[in-house]
């Protein structure tokens, strides 16, 4: 995250987030920066992992990773903020059975604001 915000360095910058998937621990290590949502969806729980204030490029507080657990047949869902965070684990019947496409494609049609543009990334399949 740290290469990611000195490249960044003299532009706009941006939102940013990464996760480290390590499905022999069973978790997820994760890094955000500004307006970047992270959740650990299983079929019945979503776990929100929080990005820290800021923007890659400009401004950011220390860098903090922090680990998390990823049940057996979790699903990692990393979105910006041109998805509402109001969606929850029951607007994923059957999640983890989806292929990741599916999953995005899904959320961006449930949860996304039509008058900004949005990005979704999903792993599922997870541990």
């Amino acid at each position: 995250m740290a290469d990611i915000h000195w490249a960044l360095a003299g532009t706009r910058g941006a939102a940013v987030a990464v996760a480290r998937i390590d499905p022999e621990r069973g978790q997820v290590q994760f890094c955000g920066v500004g307006n970047i949502s992270g959740a650990i969806v299983t079929s019945a729980s979503k776990s929100n992992l929080l990005s820290l204030p800021g923007t890659a490029g400009h401004q950011i507080r220390t860098l903090r990773t922090t680990p998390h657990p990823l049940p057996p047949g979790s699903a990692l869902i990393l979105h910006s903020d041109g998805l509402t965070e109001r969606w929850g684990h029951g607007d994923l019947p059957d999640t983890c059975r989806h292929c990741p496409t599916v999953i995005a494609g899904h959320l961006l049609r449930t949860a996304g604001k039509y008058h900004d543009d949005a990005c979704v990334i999903a792993a599922a399949g997870l541990c």
